[in-house]
């Protein structure tokens, strides 16, 4: 239960879209879902390189799947631990193949 409230989506695999209402008092997306569990990773130099969303595992190395980042519909500019939470937004994962 937090002030700010955004919607989270996650489309996984299998094409299954989930959805989220978030409620946090963090001021980055990915504080707020690493908070919550929804997303897992490795942090770099570059920030939180997200491998686990909702517990589906994406492993570039393996298959070139990895978890791509939207906000509002449009491929992210920034990385999710730097993305600050914009009220109403809608955030999303998107299972993807290279």
């Amino acid at each position: 239960e937090g002030q700010t409230v955004f919607t989270f989506q996650v489309t996984d695999n299998t094409q299954k879209v989930s959805a989220w209402n978030v409620h946090t008092d963090k001021t980055t997306v990915g504080a707020a879902l690493s908070e919550l569990g929804l997303i897992k990773g490795d942090t770099s130099e570059f920030g939180l390189m997200v491998t686990e969303v909702n517990g589906v595992k994406a492993d570039y190395n393996a298959d070139k799947a990895y978890w791509a980042f939207f906000i509002d519909g449009q491929y992210a500019q920034t990385g999710v631990d730097s993305t600050n939470i914009e009220a109403g937004k809608v955030y999303a994962f998107v299972y993807t193949k290279e």
